[in-house]
């Protein structure tokens, strides 16, 4: 039996009318306090003659840690879009020394940098380095370094490529073997073992 007309116009007005609520709804959530923002970069990453943007936002939760915020660029629809919010992404402190930032690797690659140079004996630097590829963004290379302002003897380096699984352990080759992991799935069970500081 046929719906009368203005059933079908009534319905996919509500229809309408939800969706538009829904990313109004997600768009608020994602809203940035300019207040906030530590570092941006621009890139075109996938590579549409765009300009694309990564945007490092303070937590607003001390318990919490940096997230990233990536936009891309379509020309059907100006100005960029969020294309993924990765929350907890970088640890982040208050003071100079602990506050991490972005920048742009050789390849035109994001890098997350964190770091704490500023607090106690334990100092590390950390990088992860993010590549869009196949229509999402992967964490392609993991960069960590530590050591102990009071044991001078002590210091700890790891630098893989995670697209090739090559890298290097205290100055040493190594080769790890796992899965290219996701920017949206990543976390510090994804790190690899090999780089977890001894």
């Amino acid at each position: 039996m046929k719906r009368p007309i203005k059933q079908l116009i009534s319905a996919l007005s509500v229809s309408l009318l939800c969706s538009a609520s829904i990313a109004e709804e997600v768009a608020e959530s994602h809203r940035i306090n300019p207040a906030n923002v530590l570092s941006v970069i621009s890139n075109d990453w996938n590579n549409d003659g765009g300009m694309d943007r990564a945007v490092l936002v303070a937590p607003t939760d001390m318990d919490d840690d940096a997230g990233l915020y990536i936009y891309l660029s379509d020309a059907a629809s100006p100005p960029p879009q969020l294309n993924i919010f990765k929350p907890n992404l970088a640890w982040s402190g208050i003071l100079w020394g602990t506050i991490p930032r972005l920048a742009l690797g050789k390849s035109g690659s994001i890098e997350v940098h964190s770091m704490n140079e500023a607090i106690g004996r334990n100092r590390w630097t950390q990088k992860l380095t993010i590549a869009y590829r196949d229509g999402a963004f992967v964490v392609a290379g993991y960069t960590y370094e530590s050591y102990d302002t009071l044991d001078l003897n002590y210091a700890f380096s790891c630098d893989i490529n995670l697209l090739s699984g090559n890298g290097f352990k205290n100055k040493k080759p190594v080769k790890v073997s796992q899965p290219v992991v996701k920017l949206a799935d990543w976390s510090d069970q994804s790190v690899p073992e090999v780089c977890r500081a001894e």
